[in-house]
């Protein structure tokens, strides 16, 4: 993979830039607790990872005979997320922002909504580094719609098939792929099956293919 050969770059953000997953899945878990009673175990904290907050508390109601309110889940989530969250950046990304800042637009496109990833980005400061911004707060379909994918693309005035996308869950690499555009996966630790026709590496490998020509 020649890193040069693409014209712009799309990062996703929770699990891909910063590691934030693990907050997201205490939130939810904090809240469907506090809702119902129901304590997740430990695969379903995992789980979340792929999953809507939304999504994911319908499927805990069906497993389990819950009366969760979706909705209200996810208020409380996010909720919860504000006061434990810190922007941890994963090794490496930002010395690869940094290669890349000014020699390749970057943009950033993401499920979470402004209100989060402004200060998310703002405390890691990163938020300079990207050419534009597309949230959750955006859009009308989250991923694995590609809407996300397709207004950024359109933001940053480019191909999407000379596009290359980082993504660290299936529902981004759907989303990206679903827009035409070429994608990554940014290895986190994380267990996820991806394709095999996806390359997957950790920030540290992408450094290493900046050096390419």
């Amino acid at each position: 993979m020649k890193l040069w050969d693409y014209d712009a770059f799309i990062l996703d953000l929770d699990g891909t830039l910063i590691d934030s997953g693990k907050y997201h899945a205490q939130a939810f878990a904090d809240a469907v607790l506090g809702q119902s009673g129901y304590s997740l175990k430990p695969h379903e904290h995992h789980e979340f990872f792929s999953k809507h907050s939304t999504w994911f508390a319908e499927d805990l109601n069906k497993r389990y005979g819950l009366k969760l309110d979706p909705e209200v889940v996810l208020k409380h989530k996010r909720e919860r997320v504000q006061e434990i969250f810190v922007a941890e950046l994963f090794a490496g990304a930002r010395e690869f922002l940094e290669l890349w800042h000014g020699k390749k637009p970057m943009a950033l496109a993401t499920n979470s909504p402004l209100e989060f990833v402004e200060p998310a980005l703002k405390e890691a400061d990163v938020w300079h580094f990207f050419d534009c911004i597309t949230t959750a707060s955006d859009v009308t379909h989250r991923k694995p719609d590609p809407e996300i994918i397709q207004v950024t693309v359109q933001k940053l005035q480019v191909d999407p098939c000379n596009t290359l996308v980082f993504e660290d869950q299936l529902i981004g690499i759907k989303a990206a792929r679903a827009a035409g555009a070429k994608v990554v996966a940014v290895d986190n630790g994380q267990p996820v099956n991806y394709p095999v026709d996806v390359a997957v590496h950790t920030w540290g490998d992408l450094l290493k293919l900046s050096e390419l020509n």
